[in-house]
Parts: C-alpha cells; sequence; structure tokens
C-alpha cells in the first residue's frame, strides 16, 4: 500500500498514529518520534497552514501528512510565508512556547547557530536562500526524527457464524487462517487485525467493521 493513498488519519492509544487508505486499509505507526509517526518534521500544530498544505488529520496535537515529502513542502510553507513578517525571536518564540514544555531561550539559540547569524531580531524575510535552509534543517533538526515500528492489520476475509445463536464465533483472517473469536479480538486488540472491537448488551467483545468501510467489506456479508 503506497503513502500517497492515505486520506484520513487520527491519533490512537500508546501515541500511535492511524493512517487510513482510499481502500480504508489501515497502517499504524507507533514508537519512534511524533515527526516520523505523522510525517510532520517540524511537528506543526493544527491551521490554516497544515490545512492547505495536505493535512489528513491530528495526532498527539499535532498535524498529520500522508507524505513526508507532504510535511516537508507545509513547514517551508509555514516558515516562509506565516512568519516571513516575523523576526527570528518572535518566530521562536510562537513557535515553541515555553507552555508546551519547550526551552524557547536554548531553541533560539540553537536556531541562530545554525543558520549562522547573531543577531534575534533578524526578520526571517531578509534570511537569503542558504539560510533560510539552514533555518528549515534547524527546526528539523531540534524537533527530532526517530523511525519506530510500522504495522499493517491483517483483513478479515471471512467469518464463521452460529446460527442457532445468530453470532459471528470465527474470523478467518489473511495470512494466519480460521481464528476463533477469543484470540481474533484479542489481535484486534493489539490493532494486529484490521477491526473495531465492541461490547455486546451481554457484555461479550466482538470485532465489527469501521463505520467508515465500504459495504462489500462489512462482516456480515461475508459470513
Amino acid at each position: 500500500m503506497s503513502s500517497d493513498q492515505f486520506v484520513k488519519a487520527r491519533g490512537g492509544p500508546n501515541r500511535i498514529t492511524i493512517y487510513y487508505s482510499e481502500d480504508n486499509r489501515l497502517m499504524i505507526r507507533s514508537g519512534g518520534t511524533w515527526t516520523w509517526r505523522n510525517n510532520n518534521p517540524g511537528n506543526m500544530r493544527s491551521g490554516k497552514f497544515s490545512k492547505s498544505n495536505g493535512c489528513i488529520g491530528y495526532s498527539g496535537g499535532f498535524a498529520v501528512f500522508p507524505t513526508l515529502d507532504q510535511g516537508e513542502v507545509a513547514l517551508r510553507d509555514l516558515l516562509k510565508n506565516g512568519y516571513k513578517g516575523s523576526s527570528i525571536k518572535s518566530l521562536i518564540k510562537h513557535y515553541a512556547p515555553k507552555k508546551d514544555n519547550n526551552n524557547p531561550v536554548k531553541y533560539l539559540r540553537f536556531i541562530l547557530t545554525k543558520i549562522g547569524i547573531k543577531d534575534p531580531k533578524t526578520m526571517v524575510r531578509d534570511l537569503d536562500s542558504k539560510q533560510f535552509e539552514n533555518l528549515v534543517a534547524a527546526i528539523k533538526s531540534h524537533e527530532g526524527w526517530k523511525i519506530g515500528q510500522t504495522n499493517l492489520p491483517l483483513r478479515i476475509t471471512k467469518v464463521l457464524k452460529d446460527r442457532k445463536k445468530k453470532m459471528i464465533v470465527a474470523y478467518c483472517i489473511e495470512k494466519i487462517g480460521w481464528l476463533e473469536k477469543d484470540k481474533a479480538v484479542e489481535l484486534s486488540i493489539r490493532h494486529e487485525i484490521d477491526g473495531v472491537v465492541a461490547r455486546s448488551s451481554k457484555g461479550s467483545l466482538y470485532i465489527r467493521t469501521r463505520h467508515d468501510v465500504k459495504v462489500t467489506n462489512n462482516l456480515d456479508v461475508l459470513g
């Protein structure tokens, strides 16, 4: 599944980011840094710039982009157009506020060193092309980039129903085969199977399809 197919994303438990493809497959990123999990090398927050540059959702309070390239384009657009009338000091004050557990003074010192200038009042619009690229690289470096784990949950291809009880008792999983309901539910909770774990009126857990999946993928149809 190529990354240019991702059309939606959201955050999940334990700081994971869940991507949804055009055909409703999932890709889950865990571990690593927010920058990697969200294809967002600048850790951009939500706003008009992230949305205008292809943001497909939010995770951990940060924008999620379908590809790393789009995340980098968004960062450049934000710096060049969103902060063109700001000084480097003002940029860092707003980009990395203390309330978000940042150290603006240390951040500013790092940025100035990487750009190769001393005056924090230097305007972003006055940076030459090399200095601007150094600014982009400095922010990416300071925000960090560490690759974690990528998981592509397996699809349910068939279900086995108990006609008398009117319930699904087993699921056939691609690459695995048939699994009893309890085991399939366990794997779905761990996001190894593409499905939503729900609780019945009697209190038992079962797997259902997401509300946004196509009718042809509905588990009742697969039975």
